[in-house]
């Protein structure tokens, strides 16, 4: 018959005849009841789902499996839940529990969740739903709404509490409704550390010395500023017109007011100093001009397999963008890449001006570099560098063989034939070709998350190649701000529209112009060619501070062309393959903290699950799996489910990489004197797991409660 339990213990039998009977009902189709009722079992199967699953009801009134759903969802809330007629939480979480994270009996879950969420919230006190007492509950969507709505208000009041925050992502990150609300974390999280790096520029660009310190500070920590603007954005674009985005209002307005404030206290700061050294680059800091000699030519590149080198240039991709990609590539589980590679992170400074064809010039073999007024196009000694086979043409001489290829079409065959070609020079453009467009410009921020994907398959395909090494770099970087710009962020100079206008060998953009005889003004930087280290008989003319000169039908968000550091400074993106495993990057390492004394005397079990290093340089995250396990039978769970994290924190404080996590119980527990409470490690990138800390726990739950 339809509930007939094959399960030798009754128990289970319970459970099963539970969940097919709530499959069933959420399909308005209760086959299998009617079936118990007609042989005359009805009372036996409600018997059964008092005594194994806690479901009772008062005197007087009729069992069905609705009510019982009902019961069962608040019993899965736990404690925080003020109803004497809820079920077992232990057992409501194990039968709810496996509905949900189950695929095909998850819409049975959620018509459960559907009907009786509203009602199940009601029986929530107020003075529960903060996110120290919801943090591990686990049943309806209104918990997380709870969480979210309290960290918000908390940012309106005083300030998020980052530390709070994260501990408490941590452990929901997995839970079931997690993606739903995904990107709400997201926002609030990034709202949160852009305050962090914003407050740390604020305290530190004092400090910093020249143009050089001025570097210094914004590779090590300045660029998160930018880094977490471009993550709150984009998180609050991916949730959608909610309620939640709504209320967010304040705090996006607040993030633009203070982004501005930062881009115009560093640009400004960035432009006094510029040419301090009297030329551009600087001899004090690493440059563009001089990559193909020190990045290629001195690696000596081989064309037998595995000692070949690429290079992959992405057009626009700024240094914040190029540190992210480094920390996901370090962080990947993709085939080829975790565990066999290393990877790490310098930077750059472009050309002036930042743009396209002047940085992609620079990048070739050394040469003199020179701009044409009339077109922008730029030679170099005399050659022009625009397009593939001109590039590759530059370039084969200095290495024999070398080839200049398109990522585009890479990426649409999947693979490339490197056989005998030492050097790959790969052009990748998605992040320009969306920013510089009026009608895409909007979508900058996804461009620079299309990107990063789109390199890690660019590297995983040079990989399988036989390149030993990709390095990943830009011609220039961008700056992009969310609101449209007022008209005060615009460098009105009516005589340089006039004088570019008027001759042939002019040309200009929203944050540069190059030509002879341009008017000098009070908002703009003016420069000749050779200041700049480039050839020619031209001046170049850059708006002052973060404005932009006035030019018809382009975008005005997202630009580039001046300086600032957020155009000037480029990633250079190392990626080898390794020699040993010890040499790539690892994952972190875990342990566990138990709570008290290691004896089971209650309803639940508590451990502290310690992230052993930080992630960063050199150190992956983990994925690990929490669970109570009966001694004998390897895997038998004596929990009501797995609790799956993961170890992703970059804290230097150890006490920041502790998360407290909680499971609840099962009644098998009492069929044994011991139980493991285990910590167990993803392998990689496969679907196994193995034990990466255990402790042995007595079991006594006759004998008080675990608090």
């Amino acid at each position: 018959m339809a509930l007939r339990s094959t399960d030798s213990i009754v128990r289970d039998a319970a459970r099963s005849m539970a969940a097919r009977a709530i499959i069933e009902w959420s399909r308005e189709d209760e086959v299998a009841l009617r079936a118990i009722s007609a042989a005359g079992l009805a009372q036996t199967f409600w018997s059964a789902m008092r005594e194994h699953l806690g479901y009772a009801l008062s005197a007087g009134s009729e069992p069905s499996v609705g009510d019982m759903s009902f019961r069962m969802l608040e019993g899965m809330c736990g404690d925080i839940v003020e109803d004497e007629g809820k079920a077992d939480s232990a057992e409501s979480s194990k039968v709810l529990g496996d509905l949900a994270r189950t695929a095909q009996t998850r819409p049975a879950f959620d018509y459960v969740v559907h009907e009786y969420k509203d009602a199940v919230a009601a029986a929530i006190p107020e003075d529960a739903r903060t996110p120290e007492l919801l943090a591990d509950v686990d049943a309806i969507p209104q918990i997380d709404q709870w969480i979210l709505m309290f960290f918000l208000n908390a940012e309106m009041e005083s300030g998020l509490d980052l530390t709070l925050l994260e501990n408490v992502w941590a452990r929901r990150q997995y839970m079931l409704f997690a993606d739903r609300y995904r990107h709400h974390y997201g926002a609030l999280l990034a709202l949160a550390r852009f305050e962090r790096a914003y407050n740390d520029y604020k305290g530190s660009c004092g400090n910093a010395e020249g143009l050089a310190g001025l570097f210094a500070g914004y590779i090590a920590s300045w660029h998160e500023v930018d880094r977490h603007y471009r993550e709150f954005f984009l998180a609050c674009k991916r949730m959608g017109e909610t309620r939640f985005r709504k209320a967010l209002a304040p705090a996006e307005a607040k993030i633009m007011k203070r982004y501005d404030e930062f881009l115009s206290d560093l640009t400004n700061r960035w432009q006094t100093h510029l040419m301090d050294e009297e030329r551009w680059p600087p001899a004090s800091v690493p440059s563009q001009e001089c990559f193909f000699h020190d990045r290629v030519e001195l690696a000596f590149p081989q064309a037998d397999r595995s000692h070949r080198l690429a290079v992959v240039i992405s057009d626009a991709l700024r240094y914040e963008a190029g540190k992210d990609l480094a920390e996901r590539l370090s962080a990947s589980r993709a085939a080829g890449l975790a565990g066999k590679i290393s990877v790490s992170c310098d930077a750059a400074v472009c050309m002036l001006p930042s743009y396209t064809q002047l940085g992609m010039a620079a990048l070739l073999p050394a040469g003199t570099l020179e701009i044409d007024p009339a077109s922008c196009r730029v030679l170099k000694d005399g050659k022009p560098t625009d397009g593939l086979q001109n590039r590759g043409s530059l370039i084969a001489p200095a290495i024999e063989g070398a080839r200049a290829l398109s990522a585009e079409k890479m990426l649409e065959k999947g693979s490339v034939d490197l056989e005998g070609v030492p050097l790959a020079f790969v052009y990748h453009n998605v992040i320009d070709k969306t920013g510089d467009a009026r009608d895409s410009e909007g979508r900058t921020f996804e461009a620079v998350d299309d990107a990063c994907d789109e390199i890690e398959k660019l590297i995983q395909i040079l990989l399988r190649a036989g390149c030993g090494k990709v390095i990943v770099t830009a011609d220039h970087g961008f700056l992009y701000q969310q609101q449209e710009p007022e008209s005060y962020v615009y460098s009105d100079v009516p005589e340089l529209s006039k004088t570019v206008a008027g001759q042939a060998d002019a040309a200009r953009s929203r944050r540069f112009a190059v030509g002879t005889g341009l008017p000098e003004d009070d908002s703009l930087l003016s420069y000749e060619a050779k200041e700049l280290s480039l050839k020619g008989d031209y001046e170049v003319v850059m708006p002052r501070g973060i404005t932009r000169l006035r030019l018809q039908g382009s975008g005005a968000r997202f630009v580039h062309g001046g300086a600032s550091a957020q155009e000037d400074v480029i990633p250079i993106v190392t990626v080898e393959t390794t020699g040993s495993h010890e040499e790539a990057t690892q994952p972190t390492g875990v342990e566990g903290f138990t709570t008290g004394r290691p004896v089971i005397t209650g309803p639940s079990v508590s451990v502290y699950v310690y992230q052993t290093k930080p992630c960063g340089s050199g150190v992956s995250p983990l994925t690990v799996r929490v669970g109570v396990y009966d001694k004998d039978k390897e895997g038998t769970l004596l929990c009501t489910h797995e609790r799956e994290l993961e170890l992703s924190s970059t804290s230097e404080d150890p006490e920041q990489r502790k998360t407290r996590v909680t499971l609840r119980l099962t009644d098998e527990v009492d069929d044994h004197s011991s139980a493991w409470l285990r910590i167990s490690a993803k392998v990689g990138s496969t679907t196994r797991y193995q034990t990466a800390w255990q402790k042995e726990y007595s079991v006594n739950r006759a004998f008080g409660s675990d608090f």
